[in-house]
C-alpha cells in the first residue's frame, strides 16, 4: 500500500495552520512568493525543525504513525537550495557512494552502482574530482543522484534544478521519472514551465497553503498568477517603473523608475564623500589576452565600457569561472588579464572596489550578521546611524522591507537573499556588475523588479550577465557570447541573436 504523509494545523513562523496530504506516486509542485514559507515547510517535512503546533503523520497499510516516530532519514530525501552544503564526500565518487554504504551495501556493489549512477547523470568524467571543482549545475546533479540512489519514499526538491541548462534539466527529469517512480515528489520552484509538468499544484500565500489542482490550466491564467505573485507560462510583463518603496517622502516620487530612484538615493547617501583611492588607468573595463585558467577556461576577449554582455552556455562550460576571473578571484597560468587598461594582479583591491560579483548562491558568502551589516559593511557605526533612514530607503529599492534590515541573512528565503545580494553589490556604486544567474529564487515581483532595474542601469555601468535562459537577456543585452568547453564559441550582437537560436538550443540554452 502507498505511504501517505499528512499534515494537520501545521504552524511555524509564517505557516498558519496548514493542512496537506502527500502520497507516494504523485508529483506536487509548490509555488509562492519569496518569504511565504515554502522552504520552512520543506524543513519541517525533512525533520530539520519541528512545528510549533499541529502534527505530521505517516499512513501505511492502515497504520498511522506520528512522523516523529518514523526513521525520517530513511523515508525522506531533500535537495536544498544550496547543494554545496549537502556535499560531504572528498570526491564525486565518495559523495555518490556515501548513502549506499550507510544502507549496508557491499563495497564492490557500491563501486559498480556509483559508476552507473555517474554515467546516467553525466558525471562519469568527474568521478575522481573534488565536488568543489564542479559548476553549480553539476553540483545539483550530484546531490540529486546521491538522493535518488537511496530511494526514499518522499523526495523534496527545493529549487533543485534551477542551475541546470535545458538539456541537463530534461535529463534530470527523465531520471526523476525513472528512478523516482513510486516516490512522492514535492518540487518547490518559481519556474512555471517546471511546475506545469507536475500532477498537482500547491501555492503558498501569506502562511496559507492552497491546493490548486492541475497546474497547466492555473499557470496559463495570467490574472490568477498575478494575484498570487506567481510567474505564469506567459512571460511576466516588465514592471519598469514600479515603485517598491514605502510612503517615506524620500522614496515616493510618482512615476520614478527604479534606476532613477537608485541613483537619487545613492547621491544622497554618498553626498560629501571624497574618493581618496587613485583610480585605475582608463581603458576597456575587462580584457583577456590569451588568458589560460586551470579551471577549463581560455579567453582572448574584450568587454567594452558601459556595455551589456550576456553569456550563455551549458552547465560546466566555464561561465562562472569567467566571472571569477573578471574580478581576479583566480589568475591565469598563461597570458594576461587587464582591467581598465591595467594588468591586474591577484591581490588588486581597486578592481574589487570598481567591479562587484553576485554568485549563483549568494547566501553562501554573506559575512554580515544582519542584512544591514551585509549591505552597509563599509559604513562606520556613526555613519550608519546618521544615514539610517536613507539606508532603509535604499534597501526598499530592491524590495527588501525595512523589517528585514536587522534580520539574520541565514533566515531569509532564497529570493530575499538574492535581493540583499544585489543591494550589497550596488551599494558601493560599482562600474562593473557581474551577475551569475541573478534571477534564481525570485518570485514574479522580484523577477520584474530585477529586470526593470537592469534595464535602467543599462548604459550607466558595464553589466555581464550569465544565464541559461535567452529570454532573460534578449531585450537587454548589446552582445551575446556562447561559452562551450571553456571557450567563446560565438560572439555576436544581440540584434542578430535570432539567427543563432538553433545553435543555442543545441548547446542546451533555453530559448
Amino acid at each position: 500500500m502507498k505511504k501517505t504523509l499528512r499534515g494537520k494545523n501545521i504552524c511555524y513562523g509564517v505557516l498558519d495552520r496548514i493542512d496537506f496530504s502527500l502520497q507516494q506516486g504523485e508529483v506536487v509542485a509548490l509555488m509562492g512568493p519569496n518569504g511565504s514559507g515554502k522552504t520552512t515547510l520543506a524543513r519541517i517535512l525533512a525533520g530539520f525543525i519541528e512545528p510549533k503546533e499541529g502534527e505530521l503523520r505517516l499512513l501505511q497499510d492502515g497504520v498511522i504513525k506520528p512522523w516523529t516516530e518514523v526513521k525520517r532519514w530513511q523515508e525522506i530525501g531533500i535537495i536544498g537550495q544550496h547543494p554545496r552544503r549537502q556535499i560531504i564526500g572528498a570526491t564525486v565518487a565518495e559523495e555518490l557512494g556515501f548513502g549506499l554504504l550507510n544502507l549496508g551495501y557491499e563495497v564492490k556493489r557500491v563501486q559498480k552502482m556509483v559508476k552507473e549512477i555517474a554515467r546516467e547523470m553525466g558525471l562519469g568524467a568527474q568521478l575522481n574530482q573534488s565536488p568543489s571543482t564542479l559548476s553549480g549545475g553539476e553540483r545539483q546533479r550530484l546531490v540529486l543522484a546521491s538522493i535518488l540512489a537511496i530511494k526514499p519514499s518522499f523526495l523534496i526538491l527545493d529549487e533543485a534544478l534551477s542551475m541546470l541548462d535545458e538539456r541537463a534539466q530534461e535529463a534530470c527529469l527523465a531520471q526523476l521519472k525513472e528512478k523516482g517512480e513510486g516516490m512522492a515528489q514535492l518540487w518547490i520552484t518559481h519556474d512555471p514551465e517546471l511546475a506545469a509538468k507536475a500532477d498537482r499544484l500547491w501555492v503558498m500565500r501569506e502562511g496559507k497553503l492552497l491546493d490548486v489542482g492541475l497546474p497547466q490550466a492555473a499557470l496559463q491564467d495570467r490574472d490568477f498568477c498575478q494575484s498570487l505573485s506567481l510567474r505564469s507560462l506567459h512571460r511576466p510583463i516588465l514592471l519598469e517603473n514600479r515603485n517598491l518603496g514605502s510612503s517615506n517622502s524620500e522614496s515616493s516620487n510618482s512615476g520614478e523608475g527604479l534606476g532613477d530612484k537608485y541613483f537619487r538615493i545613492q547621491s544622497l547617501r554618498h553626498s560629501g564623500e571624497t574618493d581618496s583611492k587613485p583610480p585605475l588607468s582608463q581603458g576597456n573595463p575587462l580584457e583577456w589576452q590569451e588568458a589560460n585558467y586551470p579551471s577549463r577556461l581560455f579567453l582572448t576577449e574584450t568587454i567594452k565600457d558601459k556595455s551589456f554582455l550576456a553569456i550563455l552556455g551549458p552547465s560546466g562550460s566555464g561561465k562562472s569561472t569567467l566571472l571569477e576571473s573578471a574580478i581576479a578571484l583566480i589568475k591565469p597560468t598563461e597570458g594576461k588579464f587587464c582591467a581598465f587598461g591595467q594588468d591586474v594582479t591577484f591581490e588588486n583591491r581597486e578592481l574589487r572596489r570598481r567591479a562587484r560579483l553576485i554568485l549563483q548562491e549568494p547566501g553562501e558568502y554573506f559575512l554580515g550578521s544582519t542584512v544591514e551589516d551585509e549591505v552597509f559593511y563599509l559604513q562606520s557605526k556613526k555613519e550608519r546611524k546618521s544615514k539610517a533612514d536613507l539606508n532603509l530607503a535604499y534597501l526598499e529599492v530592491f524590495g527588501v522591507p525595512r523589517k528585514l534590515a536587522t534580520a539574520y541573512p541565514e533566515r531569509l528565503s532564497g529570493g530575499e537573499r538574492q535581493r540583499v545580494a544585489l543591494a550589497a553589490a550596488l551599494e558601493s556604486l560599482p562600474e562593473v556588475l557581474l551577475l551569475d544567474e541573478p534571477l534564481l529564487g525570485l518570485d514574479a515581483e522580484g523577477w520584474s523588479m530585477f529586470r526593470g532595474l537592469l534595464r535602467e542601469l543599462k548604459g550607466k555601468l558595464t553589466i555581464v550577465y550569465v544565464t541559461h535562459d535567452l529570454s532573460e537577456v534578449r531585450d537587454l543585452a548589446d552582445k551575446v557570447w556562447l561559452i562551450e568547453e571553456g571557450k567563446v564559441s560565438f560572439n555576436c550582437p544581440a540584434k542578430d541573436i535570432d539567427g543563432q537560436v538553433g545553435r543555442l538550443k543545441e548547446a542546451g540554452v533555453r530559448c
